[in-house]
């Protein structure tokens, strides 16, 4: 009876949720490209400064700026994939980040590029654990943005990786340390 209290107490405690204050943490982007593709012209510039996350659930922000220049394709008609990969450096840790893009180009209707979302990449720094996925975005011109720039933000999700496999195997192991042990008698 002992043993099943001391397990209940195990699994309670691990189902309480951490309570933590926000940490800020310094951090960079370097850019990408230029690509071009006809008569367009796609970057993303970089930036730096400072995040403020939550160490126990996750915080989305933008990260870097993309600029897409659109040019005249004339009558071209095509789409091209590329990846986008550049360092994201998190209080000091610097890891490589990528994402797949789509540019298409079409004079009837519009040019554009998106990027899909990122696999996630673990970032562990003195500050804490985050497993950071970069956002997926679009950055769209029309025929009559020709000759003209366009600016998009591009965030990224950094989330708190999650403890309940930690706890899992934790208490799992603990209730096994706890089973009684069965003692085998040899027959003779």
């Amino acid at each position: 009876m002992c043993k099943l209290l001391m397990m209940l107490a195990c699994c309670a405690l691990f189902s309480i949720p951490a309570v933590a204050d926000p940490v800020t943490v310094g951090y960079s982007t370097t850019g990408a490209g230029p690509f071009t593709f006809e008569a367009d012209n796609f970057s993303l510039t970089g930036q730096t400064g400072f995040l403020t996350l939550d160490t126990v659930s996750s915080t989305t922000t933008n990260i870097n700026t993309a600029l897409f220049f659109t040019g005249n394709s004339g009558s071209f008609i095509g789409t091209q994939t590329f990846a986008l990969t550049y360092d994201l450096t998190l209080d000091g840790v610097t890891q490589s980040v990528t994402q797949m893009a789509t540019w298409t180009i079409s004079p009837a209707l519009d040019t554009f590029v998106t990027a899909a979302g990122s696999s996630p990449v673990l970032f562990d720094t003195p500050a804490g654990r985050w497993s950071v996925t970069l956002g997926a975005y679009s950055v769209v011109a029309v025929p009559s943005d020709i000759g003209t720039t366009q600016i998009a933000s591009t965030s990224a999700d950094f989330a708190v990786p999650e403890p309940s496999a930690i706890a899992l195997f934790t208490s799992s192991l603990l209730m096994l340390r706890m089973l009684p042990k069965k003692r085998v008698q040899s027959q003779v």
